[in-house]
Order: structure tokens, then C-alpha cells, then sequence
């Protein structure tokens, strides 16, 4: 909003370095945060999918960030997660933001807790919960409170209350522009919202949950499994579970949404006893389903990944007929374009056929 380019900054600080580090170091030490660079454009992009929708939540909205502002945020959060992991303070549950993690990591963990349960003819419930506003739904006093348990440095923690304060959000569309205060919510695509986000859900990997369950969370993206001996005895025992993370929810100000969470039983018992769960959150059951589709990767009731393995095998299908259409001897794409396609997408090593997805299948 300031008119000032990433290339426009560079330049200055070619031009006078140690003007421009003497801003950031007294930011630093002081926990100041400048007023000037608390103010985001929002452009708002349609979801993929939902491009004809009327409803308004159709939108994702990118938050348009001042340069010297991402290099101040970059500076704070880079500092804070040097703190978090010098001292172990976040969890190891968490798979999302985190370095030499990934999605692969997180689903392969939710494998290796519910396959020996399998084995043993038990039963495991896996609850996929969806967070309402998910990002722009964090509290900031929750996040403060986080840093503050976390015995954060006073100037990186004054710093983050700088942060938050008095921060605003402009829109502008067809000739009205509107500017608002913001009271919550990280900014998509500020540096800071990742990491301010994990040490907000960093808070219910802390719950007393009981040794039968498992929290497997990548970003706000929240999977809780819980094993047991019987199909009543896991339904009760889930319950127990969401009853408390519908309690912490409540106590950070986030909200789950009833119609988009699910539940899952997988078992591959062959008792006959009933196969519909009654799992409530916020006094509401759950859709049962008999398939999840977590992090890309589709879980079936009997942890089989048949339907995985064929979802990605119809995508590979379709790739390679359109591929085909293009390679032509005199048209289309050259040899060298299809080579890299069809290797980056098809016969890469973490797309249809790895080693991880190989474990897991």
C-alpha cells in the first residue's frame, strides 16, 4: 500500500545498509512495531471449485503486505521459533510450518498408530475436524498468552503485541473502497501467521487426552484417533476426547464446523456388532462416513488405500492422454516440456508411487 517494491527496498538497502538495519534493530529491541506497516490490502481469490457460488466464503482472502513489514515479520517469527525449538516447546504432532516435515510424515503417523490395532482385530475411530475461518479465526489474545507461557524474550513478545494492535485491512471493488479494524486472524501470506498459528494450536496437544488417543494435526488441518478393545468402548472413549477439544475450542475462541467434520470406524473385525457411531461435537453427531480424504491421501474404513491407489491412477490416466494429445511430431509441446511433465508428475518419487506411500499400502 506504501508503493514501495521488494525491488524499490533492495535498492535502498544497497544504498544505505546501515540506515535500514538500524530501523529493524531498534524495532527489535524495543518491541516496536510501526504503525505504518500494520495496514494489508485484501484482494480476494474464489476457491478452486467454488468459482460460481454465491456464497461469500467462496473467497479466500490474500492479505497484500508492505515490504518493510514482511522483512520486520520474517525478523520476529524467525526469532520466536529459534526460541520454541531451542527449548522443545512445540509439539512433534504438529506436521505443518515445520521444518523436514511434511504431508507424507503426518500420514504415514496416522498409519503407523491405527495398522497394528488392525492386526490385533480392534477398532480405531478416526474424527477429521474442520476449523471454521481457520486463520482468520485466531484469537490474538491466545497467541500472547501462548508466547507468554512459553517465557518468550519481553521484546519479541512486546513486539508480537505491536503486531496485533491497531492493525487494519482495506478493500476495494468496483470504484468503494472500505478500510476496518482487525480484531483476529493471521493474514494469509504474512510471515508471521504460520508460526503465530502453531503456537495457537500448539495448546491442545497439552490436553489430558487418555493413552488410547492419537491428535495428528498439519497446519489446521486436525485428525484425532482413539483405539479400542470394542466398538462401544471406542465410540465412548471418543466422545470423552471431543468433549475436550470441544472445550479448548471454546476457550481460544475457535469454532469447529459440525457439517464439514467427519468420523470414520476402521476396523477389520469380522464380529458382528453395529457399525453406526454417535460421535457428538457441540452437542451435534457427526456424518459417518466410510472414507476421508486427509492431506491428499484418502483413508478407507478398512485401511486398505485401494481407493487411493485408483484415485491417483484415473489422475496419471487423464495426464498422460492429455500428454499424448500435445506430443505431436510437428506441433505441441517439444520433447524436453513432456520429458519434465511427465517425470515431475507422474514418475516422481512422492506423487503415485514412493516408498512412503509403498509402507503405507
Amino acid at each position: 500500500m506504501d508503493g514501495i517494491t521488494s525491488d524499490i527496498f533492495l535498492r535502498t538497502f544497497n544504498k544505505f545498509p546501515r540506515r535500514v538495519k538500524a530501523i529493524y534493530k531498534q524495532c527489535l529491541k524495543r518491541g516496536s512495531f510501526p504503525r505504518r506497516w500494520k495496514r494489508a490490502k485484501i484482494v480476494a481469490i474464489a476457491k478452486p471449485g467454488k468459482e460460481n457460488s454465491m456464497d461469500p466464503s467462496k473467497y479466500r482472502p490474500i492479505s497484500l503486505l508492505n515490504t518493510g513489514q514482511k522483512v520486520l515479520e520474517k525478523l520476529l517469527i524467525s526469532r520466536i521459533n529459534h526460541h520454541m525449538y531451542m527449548n522443545q516447546l512445540l509439539t512433534d504432532s504438529q506436521y505443518g510450518f515445520t521444518p523436514q516435515k511434511g504431508t507424507t510424515d503426518a500420514a504415514m503417523e496416522a498409519k503407523m498408530f491405527i495398522e497394528p490395532e488392525l492386526e490385533k482385530r480392534k477398532f480405531v475411530i478416526m474424527t477429521s475436524l474442520d476449523v471454521k475461518g481457520a486463520f482468520k479465526a485466531a484469537w490474538w489474545p491466545s497467541v500472547l498468552v501462548g508466547l507468554k507461557d512459553a517465557e518468550c524474550p519481553r521484546n519479541l513478545y512486546y513486539l508480537s503485541q505491536g503486531y496485533f494492535w491497531q492493525r487494519t485491512a482495506a478493500m476495494s471493488t468496483n470504484n468503494i473502497s472500505i478500510e476496518r479494524r482487525d480484531t483476529k486472524g493471521c493474514p494469509q501470506a504474512s510471515c508471521c501467521g504460520p508460526g503465530f498459528w502453531n503456537l495457537l494450536y500448539n495448546s491442545i496437544f497439552k490436553l489430558e487426552f487418555t493413552s488410547r488417543t492419537k491428535v495428528i494435526a498439519f497446519a489446521d488441518d486436525l485428525i484425532i484417533l482413539t483405539k479400542g478393545e470394542s466398538f462401544v468402548e471406542t465410540e465412548n472413549y471418543t466422545n470423552l476426547e471431543l468433549r475436550k477439544t470441544s472445550d479448548w475450542a471454546r476457550k481460544i475462541k475457535l469454532m469447529f464446523n459440525e457439517n464439514k467434520s467427519k468420523v470414520m470406524i476402521i476396523s477389520r473385525s469380522k464380529r458382528k456388532e453395529k457399525k453406526k457411531v454417535e460421535i457428538y461435537l457441540n452437542y451435534k453427531i457427526l456424518e459417518q462416513v466410510h472414507k476421508i480424504k486427509y492431506l491428499g491421501i484418502i483413508f478407507d474404513s478398512k485401511l486398505l488405500f485401494r481407493e487411493y491407489i485408483n484415485y491417483m491412477g484415473e489422475k496419471c490416466v487423464k495426464l498422460i492422454f492429455a500428454l499424448s494429445t500435445s506430443a505431436k511430431v510437428i506441433w505441441g509441446l517439444g520433447h524436453e516440456a513432456l520429458k519434465t511433465i511427465y517425470t515431475g508428475v507422474i514418475s516422481a518419487p512422492d506423487v503415485i508411487w514412493s516408498p512412503s506411500l509403498e509402507k503405507m499400502c
